[in-house]
């Protein structure tokens, strides 16, 4: 009955609702031939959802990425005592670019 409502996109034509309907006759166990009941079916019924290992991964690693802050304190750390005993070098032509890329980049959004 939910099938035919969903392909006949309308409920007009359900006499009652699809939640509380009754199947007109029981079903047959597919193992035994024999008529069962729904409510028999109901209860040897048991719904289960296994995650494949690739998708556990991916949860781990959301969860790992919600707790960081998103900054290698590392490379920052590295960074500051760089600058500090003046051995970082800047290289200007480099960052010359990344704003010439940044600019036309935006220029191409916003025109």
């Amino acid at each position: 009955m939910a099938i035919d409502a969903l392909n006949n996109r309308s409920l007009d034509g359900l006499k009652e609702p699809v939640a509380t309907a009754k199947p007109a006759a029981p079903k047959a166990s597919v193992l035994t031939g024999e008529k069962v009941s729904t409510a028999e079916v109901a209860e040897k019924a048991t719904d289960a959802v296994m995650l494949t290992d690739t998708a556990k991964t991916l949860a781990k690693a959301t969860n790992k990425a919600k707790e960081s802050s998103g900054i290698d304190e590392a490379k920052v750390e590295k960074i500051k005592a760089a600058i500090q005993d003046g051995s970082y070098k800047i290289n200007y032509e480099s960052v010359a670019n990344k704003l010439i890329d940044s600019e036309d980049e935006l220029s191409s959004i916003f025109g």
